[in-house]
């Protein structure tokens, strides 16, 4: 049974807002681009986890995707795990990497290389990474007196294109390798070595911990890439074209462009404003992002998504809603 569903990634939804609104030109639009590939494979390649996730007996596991869980009281330091699997016999951590290519898994200087198209690339050892996941899950346990159960950790592989190979003395660690499609059967592998610990209630209470200290993360991407406001173009986009901007006329927005009319072009400007900055907005500043001129416009328009102000008249705020 799925206990938190996977959602898009904050700083994906982000960098996608971003790009569609810097010009090709502009000296930060290549990382741009390059980070938001990362990190759109790596989002496709948990998605494709979830057909081999199908195969789990969902009355006998509990499954977390994307836990964001913090390392410490004083919640300054925080830990993330892809995909957390619990049973009432045990737990595992999954880390999944969606990469093709040739992939060699490097004992010596604890790194994986991967080759493609004639370019090496490192990362760190993914083995390494969901062990250290693992530690910081078994102090989390700890620190919130939750019963201690035991904990395996297996880095999954979902891209079938990929090719890979180990370092001469790799060790025990290539056991947590696997393909894909070996999730269920290594899950079933691990569930006849450990016998039933945890109840109902326990399950329970460990569920609504886990659901309530995880924390999404939420980035500041125009501090990450030293991003001026002013590098940002504003205005609506056309939902047929994508010129920007449209304009405003008689409760309506129109492309000068193609001539497409739309009524709810809006919503998408507003969703990127909060996106990319993130902080409660002034009806000003607002109009000045969609290029309107009425503040009683701005106002209904916010008021037909839900969206009420806060604090006094002459300074009231609207805080917009980013994706859960």
């Amino acid at each position: 049974m799925i206990k938190k569903p996977r959602t898009k990634p904050l700083k994906l939804l982000k960098l996608d807002s971003i790009i569609q609104r810097l010009i090709p030109s502009h000296p930060k639009y290549g990382e741009l681009k390059t980070e938001f590939t990362k990190y759109a494979a790596g989002y496709r390649g948990e998605v494709a986890l979830d057909y081999y996730l199908h195969d789990l007996d969902e009355n006998s596991y509990l499954i977390f995707h994307d836990l964001r869980l913090p390392r410490d009281k004083e919640k300054k330091y925080y830990f993330q795990i892809d995909c957390l699997i619990l049973h009432s016999s045990f737990g595992v951590l999954l880390e999944v990497k969606n990469l093709s290519g040739d992939l060699y898994f490097d004992h010596h200087f604890d790194q994986m290389k991967r080759t493609k198209n004639g370019v090496d690339e490192t990362f760190p050892d993914p083995v390494n990474q969901v062990q250290q996941q693992k530690i910081y899950l078994e102090s989390w346990l700890t620190r919130n007196q939750l019963p201690k159960i035991p904990l395996d950790s297996l880095v999954v592989l979902t891209n079938p294109k990929s090719f890979i190979t180990l370092s001469p003395h790799y060790g025990k660690k290539a056991a947590h390798i696997i393909r894909a499609k070996g999730l269920a059967n290594k899950i079933q592998d691990i569930s006849t070595s450990h016998q039933e610990i945890l109840s109902k209630k326990d399950l329970s209470k460990l569920t609504t911990k886990l659901l309530k200290q995880h924390e999404k993360h939420n980035p500041d991407v125009l501090r990450t890439y030293n991003i001026k406001e002013t590098d940002i173009h504003t205005g609506v986009f056309c939902p047929d074209c994508n010129h920007i901007p449209m304009r405003r006329e008689r409760s309506t927005w129109v492309c000068s462009k193609c001539n497409v009319k739309s009524k709810e072009a809006h919503i998408r400007a507003i969703l990127d404003y909060a996106l990319i900055f993130d902080h409660p907005v002034k009806n000003k500043t607002l109009r000045r992002f969609l290029h309107i001129d009425s503040s009683t416009c701005m106002k209904n328009l916010l008021k037909s998504i839900n969206l009420t102000p806060s604090g006094p008249t002459n300074s009231a705020t609207y805080q917009l809603p980013i994706p859960e």
